[in-house]
C-alpha cells in the first residue's frame, strides 16, 4: 500500500511540472522572411503634355495667289470682265492682274497717239445690285463712296446695245468709281480715268442727272461752295451757293427753253435777278469761278455764242452788299485765263491767228494793259 501511495504521489508531481512548463515556454512567432537585397521599383506617374489651344488660321491677304499676265504689243485693246465689255479705243492693255475676285487693267497710249493722259488703270469687281427708290437715295449712295466728291453723274432706264441699264459714276481726289448694272448683275469699277461711261455705252445716251461741287478756296482760309444738279428730264440745272467767310446763301436756276434758248434766275434775300440767252450746250451758259483770286464764287455767263469766239459777261461778288456786280470791260471777253491782278483774254481772228490782251483789275473794272498778235502753227 505504501508503494501504491508513493506512486500516486510521484504521478502527481510530475503532471504539475509538465503544467507548469507548458505555461512559462515562450511562444515561437514565425515572421516572414524579407529579402534586404530586394530593391524598392519606384513607378513615378507620367503627366501628360497639356495639349495647348491652337489659334485660328486666318487668311492673310498677301499671301492670296495673284495671276499677273503682261502684254508686249498693241493688240490687247478689249476688256472683258464676266457679262462687261470696254474698247480701250486710243490706249492698249499692257497688264492684267487677278487677285481674289478683282481684276486690274493698266493701259498706256497708242504709239503716235496723243492725248492728255498717257495711261490709266481700271479695277473690276462684281458688286451687290442695290435697289434705290429714287435719284436721292443714289446719290446718298455714291456719296458715302467718295465723300469729298467733285462730280455726280447718273444714267438711270439706259436702252443701249452694251445691255447696260444703269450707270453712276461719282468722281473725287483723283479717282473715278462707276456702278454699272445690266439686268441681273452689277459690277464695280475704279479708275484714274473719268470719262469710261463713254467707253461703256455704244449709242452715247446722256446723263439723267449730273451734280457738281465745286470749292473755290482763298489764302485767308475760307472756302465759297457751289453745287450743281441739272436734269435733263427737267430740263433745269440747279446752283446752290455759300458764299465765303459769312456763308451767304445765292441761288440761281437755269432753264433750258426751246430752241436752244436759256433763262438764268439768280435769288438772294435781297432779290432776284433774270439773265438770257441762246446756246448749243447748257455747259456753255453759265459757270461759276473765282476770276479775282479773292475767294468768292464770282460768274461768266453767256452774252453770245460766236463762230470764232464765245462773248461773255462776268459779274464779281461783292461781300459789302451780299450781290453779284456786273464787271465793266470795253474788251470782247471770249477765252481768258485767270491770274493774280489781272487775266489774259484771247480773241480769234480766224482758224490760226488772233490777239492776246493782258486785262488788269481796277475794282470792278477791267483795263487793258497790253496786246498783241499770235498764230498758231
Amino acid at each position: 500500500m505504501n508503494r501504491i501511495l508513493i506512486g500516486v504521489i510521484i504521478t502527481a508531481v510530475m503532471m504539475l511540472v509538465g503544467c507548469n512548463k507548458a505555461v512559462t515556454e515562450p511562444q515561437v512567432v514565425i515572421s516572414p522572411v524579407v529579402d534586404e537585397k530586394k530593391e524598392d521599383i519606384n513607378i513615378e506617374k507620367t503627366e501628360q503634355p497639356e495639349r495647348s489651344e491652337q489659334p485660328e488660321q486666318t487668311v492673310n491677304p498677301t499671301s492670296l495667289p495673284v495671276d499677273i499676265k503682261t502684254y508686249e504689243d498693241e493688240t490687247h485693246k478689249k476688256i472683258i470682265y464676266s457679262k462687261l465689255t470696254l474698247d480701250t479705243g486710243s490706249y492698249h492693255i499692257v497688264s492684267e492682274t487677278s487677285k481674289d475676285n478683282a481684276v486690274t487693267y493698266k493701259c498706256e497710249i497708242d504709239k503716235g497717239t496723243t492725248r492728255p493722259k498717257t495711261n490709266m488703270f481700271i479695277t473690276i469687281q462684281e458688286t451687290k445690285k442695290q435697289d434705290f427708290q429714287d435719284v436721292e437715295s443714289i446719290v446718298a449712295y455714291l456719296r458715302d463712296i467718295s465723300p469729298d466728291y467733285e462730280n455726280i453723274l447718273i444714267y438711270s432706264n439706259v436702252t443701249d446695245d452694251s445691255g447696260i441699264i444703269d450707270l453712276y459714276s461719282v468722281e473725287g481726289v483723283g479717282l473715278t468709281n462707276y456702278i454699272v448694272c445690266y439686268s441681273e448683275v452689277c459690277y464695280l469699277m475704279e479708275s484714274d480715268f473719268n470719262v469710261l461711261d463713254s467707253y461703256l455705252f455704244q449709242n452715247n445716251p446722256s446723263e439723267d442727272y449730273k451734280i457738281q461741287q465745286q470749292k473755290i478756296e482763298c489764302a485767308d482760309s475760307f472756302t465759297s461752295l457751289v453745287n450743281k444738279t441739272f436734269s435733263s428730264k427737267d430740263k433745269k440745272a440747279e446752283f446752290a451757293i455759300a458764299q465765303g467767310k459769312g456763308g451767304a446763301k445765292y441761288y440761281a436756276q437755269l432753264n433750258i427753253g426751246d430752241k436752244g434758248e436759256y433763262q438764268l434766275t439768280l435769288k438772294n434775300e435781297q432779290g432776284e435777278m433774270t439773265l438770257s440767252t441762246f446756246a448749243s450746250s447748257v455747259d456753255e451758259v453759265v459757270k461759276f469761278l473765282d476770276v479775282n483770286l479773292d475767294g468768292y464764287a464770282d460768274m461768266q455767263f453767256l452774252n453770245q455764242a460766236g463762230a470764232l469766239n464765245n462773248i461773255y459777261d462776268l459779274y464779281i461778288w461783292d461781300e459789302l452788299t451780299k450781290n453779284f456786280v456786273k464787271v465793266k470791260c470795253e474788251e470782247m471777253l471770249s477765252n481768258f485765263e485767270v491770274y493774280d491782278g489781272y487775266l489774259i483774254n484771247w480773241v480769234k481772228d480766224n482758224i490760226q491767228s488772233g490777239v492776246k490782251q493782258k486785262l488788269i483789275w481796277d475794282k470792278n473794272t477791267l483795263i487793258k494793259e497790253s496786246e498783241e498778235t499770235y498764230e498758231t502753227n
